[in-house]
């Protein structure tokens, strides 16, 4: 059974989770290893987004 704390915080590292890995694809983008979909800036945008929200999540417990 999840306490109140967990749920925030499982959330939150999700988020983290899935702003490196769109970090990984807008450096890996940005150096022409991969071709992406949208400009590097982009991806570093959601990046932002979901650290933020990360941040927030986390800071509910």
């Amino acid at each position: 059974m999840e306490t109140k704390r967990g749920v925030p915080n499982i959330l939150g590292n999700g988020l983290v989770s899935i702003g490196l890995v769109l970090f990984a694809v807008a450096g890996a983008g940005a150096a022409g290893v991969v071709d992406v979909r949208f400009a590097p800036g982009v991806y570093l945008v959601f990046v932002a987004i979901s650290f933020i929200l990360a941040w927030l999540l986390r800071s509910l417990t």
